[in-house]
C-alpha cells in the first residue's frame, strides 16, 4: 500500500513539473527534460489507474473476508462468556473437595494402623491359645487358670470393641471411596474443560490478532479511497492538459527522431571512443599494478639491504668469534699436549712391562685331577706339602670374595713363600711379589706415591700390575697372585686395612683404586684402576720376636694357614723323582677357576650341619665374651662347601674343612683368655671339637690350653707332612 501511494505521488509530481515547463515556453535542455517527464507521467498515470482498480477489487474481497471473520470472532466471544462461569464453578468445587480429600487420606492411614493393631492382637491371641494348650498339657493350678481365663475374657472384649471400630471405619472407608470416585470423575471433567478453555483462549488470541490486522487493513483501504477520490477529481484536469500538450508532444516526437538519427550517424565514432576509453582504463589499471609491484619490489630491496647489512655485521662478529675460538683451541691443544706429555711422563713407570712370554694354552681339568697333578708336580720338584695344606690353600683362594686374603704363617723356612709361587707357576698365573718393609705405615707404601719434584708416579709392582691388567686385553681372564712377603714386619692395619676393605667390597660391585698424582690433570680412565676379581692375594708372616700380631679385623677377613716344624727333616735331593722345568706352557683361566666355586644351599644337609656346630660354638664363646656374627658364619659355610671332595657330612673332607675353619676363624679369637677362669667353657668347646673328630684340631686345642702364664695361646692348626 505504501509503495503504491509513493508511485502515485512521484508520478503526479513529475507530471506537474512537465506542465510547468511547457507553460513557461522555455526551449532549452530543461524544457526537453520537463516535456519528457510529462510524457512519462501521463503513461505512469494510465498504468496506475489500471493497477489501482485491480487492487481496489482485491481489497474489497479481503475486506468482506475480514467482516466474516469478525462475525465468527463475536460468536466465539459469546461462547467464551458462557463457558467461563462453568470453569469458575468447577474450580470452586475443586477447592471445596480438597479438605475432603485430605480427610480421606487421614482415614486411610488410620485404617492401616487399625489393621496392624488387629494383626498384632491376632498374634497375641494365637500366642495365648498356644500358652493355654501348653498349660493344659502341664496341668496347671486352677487359680492360675482362672486368672488366665479372666485375661482371655478381657482380650475378647477388647477384640470385639476393636472389631466394631474396624466395621465403623470400613463403612467410613466405603463412603470415602465413593466420594473419591465422584471426585475423580469431577477432576476428569475439569481437565477436559481446562483443555477446551485453553483451546478457546488460543482461538480468542488468534481472532484478536486477526481483528487487529483487519483494522489495519481497513485503515489502509480508507486511505486508498480518499486517494482514489482525489485522483479521480484530478483526472479531468489531467485529460484537458493532455489535449493541450498533444501538439507539443508531436513536435517533441519529430525532434526525437532527428536526435535519434544524429545519434545513429555518430554511433560508430561513439563506439570507437568507448573502445579507446576502455583501453585507456585498462592501461591505467596496468600502470597502477606496475606501480604497486614497483613499490613492493622497492620495499623488498630495502628489507634485503637491511638483512644484508645485519648478515655482514653478524659475519664480522662470527669471524671475530671464530678467531677467538681458534686461539682458545690452539691454547687448549697446547695445554692438552702438555698435560698428555706430563701425564705420559708421570705414568711412564706404570707402563714398564711386567709380564713376558704369557702361556697360550688354556688348562682344562676337573678340580680333583688338578689338585692331584699339582701335588705330583711339586713333589717331583723336591717340595713336600701335605694334601690338607694344598686343599686349604686352594680353597682359601676360591673363597676370596668373602675371605679376601690367605695368610701363610709359621716359622721361617717351612715353604710359606714357595707354595704360592709353585701354585702360580702351575696354573700359569702371573705372580707379583711385594716385600713388606718395617717402615710401611700408609697405603702409599703398598700402592706407590707421586714424586712432586720429578713429577713422576713411583708405583709398586701391585699398581703396575693393576694398570697393565686394565689396559692390556691379552691379560683378560688370567689369574694374578699377589704375594705380600713378610707382611707382618709392619702393622698390617696401617698399610693394608683400606685395601683389604676394597677387596672385600668386590663381591658386591666394581672396586677401584685412585692413583694419587697430586694436581696433575689426567683422564678418569687413567686415574681410576679397577681391582679385578682375578687378583688373588696371599700373605706370609713369620712368627718370631720381629713380627706384629694380626688384629681381629684382619683375621675375620682372612684365612690363616699355620706351618709348623716339619716332622722329619730332609734334603730336596732326597726325592727320587726327577725335577721338572719351572716354566709352564699352560694357564688356568679365571672363568674356568670360577666354575669350581660353589654357592651354598641353605636347605642342604651340609649347611645345616655347619650351622649346628657354629651355633653350639657361638653360645660357648659368648659366655667367654668372644661371640661372632654373620660374617664368620658365611665365611665358614663358603669355605666348607668349596673344600675339594665335600659331598656329605660323613666324609673326611667335611671333617677337615670344618676343623680348618675352627682353627682359622674361631679359636684365634680366644687368645689371652684365662684358662682357669674359663675352664668350664673350654671344656664345653672341647666337647664340640671332639664331635668334629679331627685329631690335628684336638691336639692344637689342647696345646693352646697349656699356654704360658695361664692364658689360652692359640698357635694355629698344624698339619702333618704326610701326603694323602
Amino acid at each position: 500500500m505504501g509503495q503504491f501511494s509513493d508511485w502515485i505521488i512521484v508520478g503526479a509530481f513529475t507530471f506537474g513539473i512537465g506542465i510547468t515547463g511547457s507553460f513557461t515556453g522555455q526551449v532549452s535542455v530543461g524544457l526537453l527534460g520537463s516535456t519528457t517527464g510529462a510524457i512519462i507521467g501521463a503513461s505512469v498515470v494510465s498504468k496506475l489507474q489500471d493497477n489501482r482498480q485491480r487492487d481496489t477489487s482485491n481489497k474489497l474481497i479481503r475486506l468482506s473476508n475480514l467482516v466474516d471473520k469478525q462475525q465468527e470472532l463475536t460468536k466465539l466471544t459469546q461462547q467464551l462468556s458462557v463457558i467461563q462461569p462453568k470453569v469458575e464453578a468447577l474450580r470452586q468445587e475443586e477447592a471445596e473437595l480438597a479438605p475432603v480429600k485430605g480427610k480421606y487420606q487421614e482415614k486411610r492411614a488410620e485404617l492401616q494402623q487399625i489393621h496392624q493393631n488387629l494383626t498384632t492382637l491376632k498374634e497375641q491371641q494365637q500366642e495365648l491359645e498356644n500358652r493355654i494348650i501348653v498349660i493344659n498339657q502341664k496341668k496347671p493350678d486352677l487359680s492360675v487358670l482362672e486368672k488366665l481365663q479372666g485375661q482371655i475374657e478381657q482380650f475378647k472384649i477388647q477384640k470385639s470393641g476393636l472389631e466394631g471400630q474396624v466395621n465403623a471405619l470400613s463403612s467410613q472407608v466405603e463412603s470415602l471411596e465413593s466420594q473419591k470416585i465422584n471426585l475423580n470423575s469431577i477432576e476428569s471433567q475439569l481437565a477436559a474443560k481446562k483443555v477446551d478453555l485453553d483451546s478457546l483462549a488460543t482461538r480468542v488470541e488468534e481472532l484478536q490478532t486477526q481483528s487487529q490486522q483487519l483494522e489495519q487493513r481497513a485503515t489502509e483501504l480508507e486511505f486508498l479511497r480518499i486517494t482514489y477520490d482525489g485522483l479521480f477529481s484530478q483526472k479531468g484536469s489531467f485529460e484537458e492538459r493532455v489535449n493541450q500538450l498533444k501538439p507539443e508532444i508531436e513536435r517533441l516526437e519529430s525532434e526525437k527522431q532527428r536526435i535519434l538519427q544524429a545519434i545513429q550517424e555518430n554511433q560508430n565514432d561513439y563506439h570507437q571512443v568507448e573502445e579507446l576509453r576502455r583501453k585507456l582504463h585498462g592501461l591505467k589499471i596496468a600502470i597502477r599494478d606496475q606501480e604497486s609491484e614497483l613499490r613492493e619490489l622497492e620495499r623488498e630491496i630495502h628489507n634485503l639491504q637491511g638483512i644484508k647489512a645485519a648478515l655482514e655485521e653478524n659475519n664480522a662478529r662470527l669471524q671475530q668469534e671464530k678467531q677467538e675460538f681458534q686461539e682458545i683451541i690452539t691454547r687448549l691443544k697446547g695445554e692438552i699436549t702438555e698435560i698428555e706429555s706430563s701425564a705420559k711422563l708421570a705414568l711412564q713407570s706404570l707402563r714398564e712391562k711386567l709380564w713376558h712370554h704369557l702361556p697360550k694354552i688354556e688348562l682344562q681339568l676337573e678340580e680333583i685331577a688338578f689338585i692331584n697333578n699339582f701335588i705330583n708336580q711339586i713333589t717331583s720338584q723336591g717340595l713336600t706339602f701335605s694334601k690338607r695344606v694344598i686343599n686349604a690353600f686352594h680353597t682359601s683362594l676360591k673363597v676370596q670374595d668373602i675371605s679376601a686374603l690367605v695368610i701363610l704363617a709359621g716359622i721361617s723356612g717351612t715353604g710359606k713363600s714357595e707354595l704360592p709361587q709353585r701354585y702360580a707357576n702351575y696354573i700359569g698365573a702371573q705372580l707379583l711379589t711385594l716385600a713388606v718393609q718395617p717402615r710401611w705405615d700408609s697405603p702409599q707404601d703398598l700402592q706407590g706415591f707421586y714424586n712432586y719434584v720429578e713429577k713422576k708416579f713411583k708405583p709398586t709392582d701391585l699398581m703396575r700390575g693393576l694398570y697393565q691388567y686394565n689396559k692390556d686385553s691379552e691379560m683378560q681372564d688370567r689369574i694374578v697372585i699377589v704375594l705380600l712377603d713378610e707382611m707382618n714386619l709392619a702393622r698390617v692395619e696401617y698399610y693394608f686395612s683400606e685395601f683389604l676393605s676394597k677387596l672385600e667390597s668386590r663381591r658386591n660391585h666394581a672396586t677401584y683404586l685412585e692413583i694419587d698424582v697430586g694436581s696433575l690433570r689426567i683422564n678418569e680412565n687413567e686415574r681410576r684402576l679397577q681391582i679385578p676379581d682375578a687378583f688373588l692375594f696371599v700373605g706370609t708372616m713369620n712368627e718370631d720376636e720381629t713380627t706384629q700380631t694380626l688384629s681381629d679385623k684382619v683375621l675375620d677377613r682372612a684365612n690363616v694357614l699355620t706351618f709348623g716344624k716339619p716332622q722329619k727333616l730332609k734334603l730336596r735331593q732326597e726325592n727320587t723323582i726327577k725335577n721338572t722345568s719351572n716354566q709352564s706352557s699352560e694357564y688356568l683361566s679365571y672363568s674356568h677357576f670360577q666354575n669350581w666355586i660353589k654357592i651354598p644351599d641353605p636347605n642342604s644337609e651340609i649347611v645345616n650341619k655347619i650351622k649346628y656346630f657354629l651355633n653350639q660354638a657361638n653360645e660357648v664363646m659368648e659366655k667367654m665374651g668372644h661371640p661372632f656374627a654373620h660374617r664368620v658364619y658365611q665365611a665358614v659355610t663358603q669355605y666348607v662347601i668349596n673344600y675339594p671332595g665335600v659331598d656329605n657330612i660323613n666324609s673326611d673332607a667335611f671333617k677337615f674343612a670344618l676343623a680348618d675353619q675352627f682353627g682359622q676363624k674361631l679359636l684365634p679369637k680366644l687368645r689371652g683368655v684365662m684358662v682357669d677362669e674359663a675352664h668350664e667353657q673350654l671344656d664345653e668347646l672341647k666337647e664340640i671339637i671332639s664331635q668334629i673328630g679331627d685329631i690335628a684340631l684336638i691336639a692344637a686345642f689342647e696345646k693352646a690350653r697349656e699356654g704360658r702364664y695361664g692364658q689360652f695361646s692359640w698357635q694355629g692348626l698344624i698339619y702333618q707332612d704326610e701326603q694323602a
